[in-house]
């Protein structure tokens, strides 16, 4: 299984590119970064990530074809990936937060992102193109510039709800899982894979799998949630709720009456008392079921665990607990945990000199 690392774009300008280089150097496959609002911007940060190192593939996780126009998210990818020498990953996937952009919504997400990607693809081509969509609308346009076949970047599409996923098996190289972290949750996932790669004709030969998980190694196993996990959970529970309470059905959840009615009555919106009460809601076994919390030992076995489900990447977004920073973390995920999940117990200690 490869083994990739995510940012929301939290680091500090002074410390991003020093741990995009810790990464690589500790042998993480891809750096991926959020284009998430309103966090610091996702071409800027990897084109630095890109200038800074020669490996450690690069990805986009998850732009939306709403806020920038896809022709305009195309010339920026072509042009990251050619200075990048091929590395990148653009990941297409509903969006989320219009609350802040009055006149945009998510609409028809999964029609959107299948106009979306049929414009990026033939734009990277060379292609001039008319595209009059449901969503998408472009006017005889094409690059004024050539970009060659090895730099055209991977077409990713990431979610959760059952269209976009399977609109992920009909059009895209991978399909990047939304945070389910068991195998009955990726099981749900690949059946509606299955139902897109069907209906265009295509097979799993065609399309990667991934899933990107919030991760937290505790030093013992009924150490505390780290805030950033909870944070992190909510957040998928609020954006899939449908989704997401289909999957808990037979989870066996203690005292968690209170729980399920929240997610049953409480308005759907973002405000922050909202948010606020459902994060103190949520029951410990839930993390198991929208995150990788517990042991290096317990975390590495639930990985083999969604690796024989067929998924062959985890994109991870570490959560380190309180106190530790994430460069340190990241040198204890990359010397602990990275190669119990590439099947070695332990890279081994520096030997040390006189």
């Amino acid at each position: 299984m490869k083994f990739s690392i995510a940012s929301l774009g939290e680091e500090p300008a002074d410390r991003f590119v020093p741990y995009v280089r810790l990464c690589e150097l500790l042998g993480f496959d891809s750096f991926c970064h959020a284009d998430e609002k309103w966090t610091r911007d996702v071409y800027v940060r990897l084109a630095l990530a890109g200038a800074a190192t020669t490996r450690i593939g690069l990805g986009i996780t998850v732009t939306d074809p709403y806020t920038r126009h896809p022709a305009l998210t195309a010339q920026a990818t072509a042009t990251l990936s050619e200075a990048t020498g091929g590395r990148l990953r653009v990941v297409l996937g509903a969006g989320s937060h219009f609350e802040t952009l009055p006149g945009y919504s998510s609409v028809r997400p999964a029609v959107a992102i299948r106009e979306a990607a049929g414009l990026m693809r033939r734009l990277w081509g060379g292609e001039r193109v008319t595209l009059d969509g449901e969503i998408v609308k472009f006017a005889n346009g094409t690059f004024d510039f050539e970009l060659a076949p090895e730099h055209r970047p991977e077409l990713w599409v990431a979610g959760r709800g059952e269209h976009v996923l399977a609109t992920g098996g009909a059009v895209a190289d991978g399909v990047l899982i939304g945070s389910f972290a068991t195998p009955e949750g990726i099981r749900w996932a690949k059946s509606k894979i299955e139902r897109g790669l069907a209906q265009a004709g295509r097979t799993w030969a065609d399309v990667r799998l991934a899933s990107w998980l919030y991760v937290a190694v505790l030093d013992h196993e009924d150490d505390p949630v780290p805030d950033g996990v909870r944070r992190g959970v909510s957040h998928a529970l609020w954006s899939s709720r449908a989704v997401v309470e289909g999957l808990l059905e037979g989870v066996e959840l203690d005292d968690a009456g209170e729980f399920r009615q929240f997610l049953h009555d409480a308005p759907h919106e973002w405000s922050p008392e909202v948010m606020a009460e459902l994060r103190r809601l949520i029951p410990r076994r839930v993390f198991d079921v929208l995150a990788l919390v517990g042991t290096v030992d317990q975390v590495a076995d639930r990985l083999a665990a969604l690796a024989a489900e067929g998924v062959e990447e985890c994109v991870a977004w570490p959560f380190p607990p309180d106190g530790v920073d994430v460069e340190d973390y990241a040198i204890k995920l990359g010397s602990e945990l990275l190669p119990r999940v590439r099947g070695l117990r332990s890279r081994g200690a520096y030997r040390l000199v006189d």
